[in-house]
This record gives structure tokens, C-alpha cells and sequence, in this order.
């Protein structure tokens, strides 16, 4: 077979039918490309339909999260999904501590829907009501209040100005490492009432295990989050908005270095 002569009755073929192979090529480009961009466009819809965050809501901050969705990590209900050796030394041993005041029993029913993109982090279903939030919030200003000399109340920095956030306060006294990269701030609940915090590896574990909990996509991720850097859901009652309450002391207790805190 003469390759030479092929390729070129080839490309006089497609001359003579420039038009036809032009359509037929753009055809086949956008039957690919509509259900594509559809996609984005749903999927884009839902992101932004979480509300303000930390990340710009328009199509920047969308971008910016999908980006980083190929680091992220999709194992956030798995208890311990690293060398707990290797962990506890590099956090120091007590991270392998328990600081919530009571052992946790199992949450009551399945755990909410939570959507996997890298931020925000958010809950679609068992939202708190706005009585369950607006008490959140009185407990973040009474905690602070007990405690006034280690922490205070500010806007969050991880999660933008909209959104209250507990701080251990700048009084030139080190820091573990893990909040310090995180600037001091520990804790901070969302608009559905789900709350990110820090715990200690020991307790972090316990709440996934029992079903209070998840990790953020990016904890234990080149170092940006702590592994024991959790989601905590929602509280839909009383009860639970008193285990919410310790998991609140205890990652201010983990965030201390082990010092006693004032429960309000």
C-alpha cells in the first residue's frame, strides 16, 4: 500500500468536502460538550445554593474548590485513615488524649447528606432551626464570657466575616502547631448549624465512629488542616446541642495544650 498516495487522495477527499467535515466535526464537539457544560452548570448550581463561605461565591471561587478537589481527600468518614504513630508523633502525644468531659454514645439515625465539594463544607439535610442557631451562637459569646482571659469571639477567618468563630486569644503564649496554622481560631458553626473544629486525634476518631461527625476533605492534606479538623453535624434537639457543647470544650481543651476550661 502506497501510504503516500493514500494520505494525499485523504486530504483531497476532505477539500472537496470541507464544508460537510467542518459541520459534522462541530456536531460531534457539541454533542459531547452540551451534556459537559450542563453538568458544570447543575453542579454549579448546587455549590453556590450552600451560601457564603470562605470562598468567593461566584464562578472564581467554584473554580478555586474544583481545582483542589484532586488533592482532596474522599475517605472523611473512615475513624483513622492514617499511621497513627507517624500522626501522634508529629502532633505530639497529646493529641492521643481524650478531652471530652463523657464518652460519646452513638448519633441516633443516618448521618446527613453532606455534598462532596472542598468547600464549603455544609449539610443539606437535618439542618438546625433557627432557635438551635441563634443558642449556638449565645454559646459561643457565654464560653467566651468564662473564659476571657484564653478566648474571644471573632469573625472567622476560615470561613469569611459572616459567620462567628471561637479565637484562643494572642497573648504571645505558643500554640500547638496545628492551630497555629490555623491562626488561633478553633471553632466555628455555619448557617445550617453544622461546626468545624479541632480535636484531638483520640476524640476526632470518636466522632466519626459514632457518628457525630466527618473530616474536612483537606484535613491531613499537605498540612493545610489537621487531621482532627471535623465537621460536627448539626444538633436537632436539646440532647444534642448538649453534646455539641462538649465537643465545643473539648477542642478548646485540645487547643490549650490541656488546660482547664470554664464550661458556661
Amino acid at each position: 500500500m502506497d501510504l503516500n498516495n493514500l494520505t494525499t487522495s485523504t486530504l483531497d477527499l476532505l477539500r472537496q468536502h470541507k464544508t460537510a467535515v467542518t459541520a459534522s466535526a462541530t456536531v460531534l464537539l457539541l454533542s459531547g460538550a452540551v451534556p459537559l457544560l450542563s453538568r458544570i452548570l447543575s453542579d454549579y448550581r448546587a455549590w453556590y445554593a450552600l451560601g457564603p463561605n470562605g470562598l468567593p461565591l461566584n464562578p472564581f471561587g467554584y473554580l478555586f474548590q474544583a481545582l483542589a478537589s484532586p488533592f482532596a481527600r474522599l475517605d472523611t468518614r473512615v475513624p483513622a485513615p492514617y499511621d497513627v504513630a507517624k500522626v501522634s508523633q508529629k502532633y505530639g502525644a497529646l493529641t492521643l488524649q481524650s478531652f471530652l468531659p463523657t464518652p460519646l454514645s452513638p448519633r441516633p439515625g443516618p448521618r446527613p447528606e453532606v455534598p462532596t465539594f472542598v468547600g464549603p463544607q455544609r449539610q443539606t439535610t437535618q439542618q438546625a432551626t433557627p432557635p438551635t442557631r441563634a443558642a449556638q451562637e449565645a454559646f459561643l459569646h457565654a464560653f467566651s464570657a468564662a473564659n476571657p482571659s484564653r478566648i474571644v469571639v471573632r469573625p472567622s477567618n476560615l470561613e469569611g466575616p459572616l459567620f462567628n468563630s471561637l479565637w484562643l486569644v494572642d497573648d504571645g503564649v505558643p500554640v500547638r502547631d496545628e492551630i497555629k496554622r490555623l491562626h488561633r481560631e478553633f471553632a466555628h458553626p455555619h448557617g445550617e448549624g453544622s461546626t468545624h473544629l479541632v480535636l484531638s486525634l483520640s476524640d476526632a476518631k470518636a466522632a466519626i465512629e459514632m457518628g457525630w461527625a466527618e473530616r474536612h476533605r483537606m484535613s491531613g492534606v499537605g498540612g493545610l488542616m489537621p487531621w482532627g479538623f471535623v465537621l460536627i453535624y448539626a444538633p436537632r434537639d436539646e440532647g444534642e446541642m448538649e453534646v455539641w457543647k462538649r465537643f465545643v470544650l473539648a477542642s478548646a481543651r485540645y487547643a490549650l495544650g490541656g488546660e482547664e476550661v470554664v464550661m458556661p
